[in-house]
């Protein structure tokens, strides 16, 4: 135990306030020992130049200034440490090729017309044929009890809870609206789709191609074409793509008899008996939108930071893999962001991309001998549009070429009825709560969509198990 003598001075109660009692300890018998510099055993032994930081360092240990230092790695936490790269120095960046960008936020002032105009294609409003004579052939036992279930689950019966968007009122009315919590819109269509999809699986048992097949989420796709001397760059996330170990078969067959025109001397024996004959008049009578003196890539972006080659998202597998189906779940926060001509513009365009690239996986040589066919599916709530887009030429700025590209759209088909959209403040339903409340009670379902939906899913099957 120290003495008194020894402690003396150190503390001086009620003489000075305490902080300055301690510095006068540390003023009178504070010592500073000097740590040793410790190496770890791994370093002993090498000829390395240590650096203490307690003493000036040595110049011949320091590196050399001249030489800028480099990240190794670009991470986004040391972003801030690293100066970013001047355009012309990206790897991306291509001096002598600027691309007109085509993503799925571009919208097209002229919607489908422009979209065929684009992609060569003549549009038909309605499903192929040979899609609309399987629509009632297949069906799922209580399809339509399931149907309705995930409906509700969609909307009601799922336990998400999360903070929902502001509500806005028209005419920017300033009012304030209580915080509420639900199932967001995108968890809605995803548990929809996805439980619709399940449905479709599970006819796996007769149809075992059906087992063959893959699905991949989020996948991103890019590929760069040239139309009217122009390049164009695809671009986009695909939200799924269903893939098939063979491609689907072409919608029309016979594309050498394209100069059949629907006047008084047309063949009647083929627009009667071959299905063919039917798409080939119809596109021989349908005309080009005319944008003169505008160019058909006015909405499109100049982009100088592009990807070469072409994108599907994907590994390849070593059995081949074809695109059977795309599926585009809209993330629109607002349901009027985009009219439907602008929606089945991107789905025509984006089809035509997807189709374009297994061309070219399929031919390298550019010589297209048998048409390639796409399938595209959009989900906006309870809406949805299809789309069928058969590739068959890969000459898009040649005038000779009497080819041309199908694209086939059904559009406006609404699984179920009834549902106010709760994006603006709705005076009559208030909470969203009163609106699930509301679809649960008062739902009209139609049956016709899901029927649209299984044939374009059971496309392309091979053999059924008896």
């Amino acid at each position: 135990m120290p003495k008194i003598t020894e402690l003396r001075g150190l503390f001086k109660p009620f003489t000075k306030p305490l902080h300055r009692q301690w510095k006068y300890v540390w003023q009178e018998k504070g010592k500073f020992n000097e740590p040793k510099l410790t190496l770890p055993k791994a370093l002993n032994g090498r000829q390395l130049n240590i650096i203490d930081p307690l003493h000036d360092p040595d110049p011949n240990a320091l590196p050399d200034e001249s030489t800028p230092w480099t990240s190794p790695t670009r991470h986004p936490m040391f972003e801030y440490l690293v100066p970013p790269l001047p355009r012309e120095q990206h790897p991306l960046f291509h001096h002598d090729q600027p691309v007109f960008l085509f993503d799925s936020k571009t919208k097209l002032h002229a919607g489908v017309d422009q979209a065929c105009l684009l992609t060569k294609a003549i549009p038909f409003y309605e499903l192929p044929q040979s899609i609309k004579q399987n629509l009632d052939k297949i069906s799922i036992p209580n399809q339509d009890d399931l149907i309705q279930s995930y409906i509700r689950q969609s909307i009601a019966y799922d336990a998400t809870k999360e903070h929902l968007p502001r509500k806005s009122t028209p005419l920017k009315q300033h009012r304030s609206f209580r915080i509420e919590y639900g199932i967001p819109r995108s968890r809605q269509m995803s548990i929809l789709f996805e439980n619709i999809l399940h449905l479709c699986e599970s006819l796996g048992g007769r149809y075992p191609d059906l087992f063959k097949r893959h699905l991949y989420r989020n996948t991103p796709f890019y590929t760069t074409y040239e139309r009217y001397g122009e390049p164009i760059h695809l671009r986009n996330k695909n939200s799924y793509v269903l893939t098939s170990h063979t491609p689907l078969s072409p919608i029309v067959k016979r594309l050498n008899k394209l100069e059949i025109s629907s006047g008084e001397k047309n063949d009647e024996k083929l627009s009667t008996h071959d299905p063919d004959g039917h798409y080939l008049m119809k596109g021989n009578d349908y005309q080009f939108l005319n944008m003169y003196p505008v160019y058909p890539t006015i909405d499109l972006q100049p982009e100088e930071l592009y990807q070469d080659g072409d994108e599907l998202g994907w590994r390849q597998r070593k059995t081949n893999e074809y695109v059977h189906t795309t599926f585009y779940v809209s993330n629109d926060e607002l349901i009027h962001e985009s009219t439907t001509d602008e929606r089945l513009a991107r789905m025509v365009m984006f089809a035509f991309g997807s189709a374009l690239v297994q061309a070219r996986q399929q031919y390298p040589n550019g010589n297209l001998i048998k048409p390639v066919t796409v399938q595209s599916v959009f989900l906006l709530d309870e809406l949805f549009h299809f789309v069928v887009f058969q590739l068959n030429t890969l000459n898009y700025n040649e005038t000779n070429d009497n080819r041309y590209n199908y694209v086939w759209i059904d559009k406006d088909n609404y699984m179920y009825d009834n549902r106010p959209s709760m994006v603006m403040h709705n005076p009559v339903y208030g909470t969203e709560r009163n609106l699930q409340r509301y679809v649960l009670e008062k739902l009209k379902y139609n049956p016709d969509v899901f029927q649209k939906f299984l044939a374009l899913y059971l496309q392309g099957i091979q053999g059924k198990k008896e």
